[in-house]
């Protein structure tokens, strides 16, 4: 079942993350930051690697993905979104593991998308 999260804004308290702490320390979750408009084909065609990429990342924590969502807005589409992501397993497929989450290289696996977190266009972020 996807989850439609209602953002609050990144604090301390919440390590600056927008997702429930049960999401963010479950080790098969990971977060992707990406323009508001690009949901909708994500969750219907999966994750693709932006042109020249080869891989598409993903962070351990939803903070870390909070840039990306603000730095991907654009005029079509203003808001941003954190996406959370679980795998079934992070054993057998060409993922490459980073202190700071993955890179998925192999398109044909592709996680179960579990919620999502709009950050809205007039969230400024620093």
């Amino acid at each position: 079942m996807l989850i439609d999260f209602p953002f609050r804004v990144p604090c301390e308290s919440t390590r600056y993350c927008v997702f429930p702490e049960e999401l963010e320390a479950d080790p098969l979750v990971f977060f992707h930051g990406t323009a508001q408009g690009n949901l909708e084909s994500i969750i219907e065609n999966g994750f693709r690697p932006k042109h020249p990429l080869e891989s598409v990342s993903f962070s351990n924590r939803s903070n870390l993905c909070i840039g990306y969502a603000c730095r991907s807005r654009n005029k079509l589409s203003p808001g941003g979104v954190v996406i959370a992501v679980r795998f079934p397993s992070l054993e057998g497929r060409r993922i490459v593991r980073e202190q700071w989450g993955i890179y998925l290289f192999e398109m044909e696996f592709q996680p179960e998308v579990v919620g999502y977190c709009m950050i809205p266009a007039t969230y400024q972020f620093k």
